[in-house]
């Protein structure tokens, strides 16, 4: 039983890494969010097309395309 309740501690315990790693690696792409200080930058997505960080209706960023 105690073996049970260990690996099950450390299961919980690397599951939010593995997700934290996930969500890193998509980058901006357009229509995806970003954050409020990213308003007005530019970047590129992984094709090489230039995004703008605008706000949407809501006011919340998001990534459009020039």
């Amino acid at each position: 039983m105690r073996t049970l309740a260990a690996a099950l501690a450390l299961s919980l315990l690397t599951a939010p890494a593995f997700a934290r790693a996930r969500t890193s690696r998509k980058g901006p792409h357009a229509g995806g969010s970003c954050s409020k200080a990213a308003i007005g930058t530019t970047s590129t997505d992984r094709k090489g097309a230039t995004l703008t960080c605008r706000a949407d209706t809501r006011g919340r960023g998001r990534w459009r395309k020039k």
